[in-house]
């Protein structure tokens, strides 16, 4: 199906980013990456008139066509109030890369695995991602996610609640030389089972699924930072501050309560990155504290990784490594006190 009826787009004008993804005109290939009838169909216009380019829940199955792809789950959760969070990132390239953070006793435990064709399955009628160290399948209302490393295992059954948030406002926008499809469903009401040390405990929380899928070229991309970032009073911002050959690009989209969207410009991270570590060992240097600014929503905020290093020892494209951190968030949204939790992805050196 295509957008929940009477969702409202809002649009603050972003040069080069909102601009560029309402002129795009699919191109040829597209039909084929989405690779399902619904997806290959002209899209419909949302409500505020912006063409829909996702499908749901059509595109939560493989696209064949696609160059790149993958399903990106985070979470927290916690048990009699011992917190954690948890990554799983699932490629069509049968790359698995898992992590497990105790928040509470500040330690994360890291696991990347590629697999090779025909040791990894994936559906494209629908959502059923097979790798031998997890899995991810079942309706939006409920997926079924494992995944296990040396440490510890995660069986957590999650539930779409709310609308998604499409990518840009369109789910479709210019990325590294080429183009992305892209939504996330942010709020994902979980349960389910975390083992951790030969532990297992029941656990409860939210979490995020982030979809992208197209065609790009990763040589042109320096470093990034994304911020998957949930705050308590029911809001929820998709972020990217991206370093490419084309130059920086800072921005967000924004879901809001009532279901609308805002495409924002946000105050570029790097200057005021705070908190530094360095990892033992592939020597990438992560920030630990940012300063989150959006001056047109009236917002600043304080986002905190919770231990800073949360590193993912990588392969390419994201060699030798990549911080997927646990976050806490506090600070003032449209002029009013707010708290939260986040994800922050990290890639690159940032100096």
């Amino acid at each position: 199906m295509s957008r929940p009826a009477g969702r409202k787009l809002r649009v603050a004008t972003i040069a080069g980013v909102a601009a560029a993804a309402v002129a795009i005109v699919i191109p040829q290939a597209s039909s084929a990456a989405a690779g399902h009838p619904a997806a290959a169909t002209p899209p419909a216009a949302s409500a505020a008139g912006f063409p829909a380019f996702v499908h749901l829940p059509a595109d939560q199955a493989a696209h064949p066509g696609a160059t790149e792809e993958w399903w990106y789950t985070i979470g927290h959760v916690s048990s009699h109030g011992h917190k954690y969070g948890y990554e799983v990132q699932l490629t069509n390239g049968g790359l698995a890369e898992l992590a497990i953070t105790d928040i509470t006793a500040g330690t994360y435990y890291t696991q990347q695995v590629a697999y090779k064709a025909g040791q990894f399955s994936l559906s494209t009628t629908k959502l059923d991602v097979r790798l031998p160290d997890a899995t991810l399948s079942g309706p939006m209302n409920a997926m079924r996610l494992t995944a296990s490393l040396p440490q510890g295992r995660l069986d957590l059954q999650l539930s779409a609640r709310g609308p998604a948030i499409y990518g840009n406002g369109t789910g479709l926008f210019p990325f590294l030389g080429g183009s992305s499809y892209y939504y996330s469903l942010p709020r994902l009401q979980t349960s389910g089972t975390l083992t951790l040390g030969g532990k297992t405990s029941q656990v409860t929380g939210t979490s995020w699924l982030d979809r992208q899928w197209g065609s790009w070229n990763w040589t042109q991309l320096h470093r990034w930072t994304w911020m998957a970032i949930q705050l308590g009073h029911g809001e929820s911002i998709n972020l990217w501050d991206l370093f490419s050959t084309q130059g920086e690009e800072h921005w967000a989209t924004v879901l809001h309560r009532d279901g609308s969207e805002s495409i924002v410009s946000v105050v570029p991270l790097a200057p005021r990155a705070t908190d530094f570590a360095t990892s033992p060992t592939t020597g990438q240097r992560y920030a630990g504290k940012w300063t989150v600014e959006i001056p047109s929503l009236e917002t600043t905020l304080t986002v905190t990784a919770t231990p800073t290093l949360q590193e993912i020892q990588a392969k390419a494209p994201f060699t030798p490594g990549i911080d997927e951190a646990a976050s806490t968030v506090t600070g003032i949204y449209q002029d009013r006190p707010v708290t939260g939790q986040a994800y922050v992805e990290q890639f690159g050196i940032w100096r």
